[in-house]
């Protein structure tokens, strides 16, 4: 099921400014019995985008009722998506202000997992297309996704799962659909996103819920060589929840009891 702007349809208008420029955000949630995961800072993350971009805000009971409609008509585990546009306008890259959003909510179906890779990992490879920098676009999570696009056709191999990602500076930032995670002598490690990247409503789950059992996470600039190095290498987003790493390239990891806790928690399933 489709709504847009609180009809059932499956149109927009072609000059719609997130079909032409990209101009908009969008949030992938996972829905689990009925119940969207993760939906306070699912929503957080949107609001905060629309600030950064200067997007009206949607109406949360609205969009919250929009999103319960798709949940009602189209089944109780599913991935649902939400897109806000900054809406029509003429050609150019001006807008007035005065442009009424576009509000998207689709659902997909629900995400399948080899449950078996929680327990023995997956394999990584480092991709060589870099993210750019750009400290007004850094951690929400815009429509504009040609870098993930061009890093994900760097592989065909079914048995890779993710690519991780450097920045023109050569940072480790990301992977293509996932944040990342290290362990390394009991402290967990996860790349600074001032400058590029999305800051995921899991990877900040992640790290809210380490500093609660006041273990030692630190946000920090991430070489390569301390990516590889690592103890242990996690992938994290909202339909994944923690994803072990046992492999990037030739670099093979072990899943150590630290990480272990972590996946064993299972916080794509937790309500808030």
């Amino acid at each position: 099921m489709i709504i847009v702007n609180g009809k059932q349809q499956n149109q927009i208008d072609v000059k719609d400014r997130g079909l032409c420029y990209g101009d908009g955000l969008f949030e992938t949630i996972k829905v689990q019995d009925g119940v969207p995961k993760l939906w306070g800072m699912h929503l957080d993350r949107l609001i905060t985008g629309c600030s950064r971009l200067r997007i009206p805000v949607p109406d949360s009971e609205g969009l919250r009722s929009d999103v319960d409609k798709v949940i009602h008509a189209s089944g109780p585990n599913l991935v649902l998506k939400l897109i806000v546009t900054r809406g029509v306008s003429q050609r150019g890259y001006a807008y007035s202000g005065e442009e009424k959003p576009t509000v998207i909510v689709m659902s997909a179906p629900e995400y399948q997992i080899n449950a078996n890779d929680y327990l023995t990992g997956i394999t990584a490879i480092i991709c060589t297309t870099r993210l750019s920098h750009n400290v007004h676009l850094a951690g929400i999570k815009h429509l504009n996704r040609l870098e993930q696009v061009l890093a994900r056709a760097e592989w065909h191999d079914p048995f890779i799962r993710e690519g991780i990602m450097l920045d023109v500076s050569d940072c480790v930032i990301e992977g293509t659909m996932s944040n990342i995670f290290i362990e390394k002598d009991g402290v967990f490690y996860t790349p600074q996103l001032s400058r590029a990247g999305v800051c995921g409503v899991m990877r900040r789950k992640v790290i809210e819920t380490l500093r609660a059992e006041q273990r030692l996470v630190c946000v920090k600039d991430m070489a390569l060589t301390e990516l590889l190095n690592a103890d242990s290498v996690a992938i994290c987003n909202a339909l994944l929840g923690v994803m072990p790493v046992s492999r990037i390239d030739n670099t093979v990891f072990e899943i150590g009891p630290a990480l272990n806790d972590l996946v064993a928690k299972k916080l794509q399933n937790a309500d808030a």
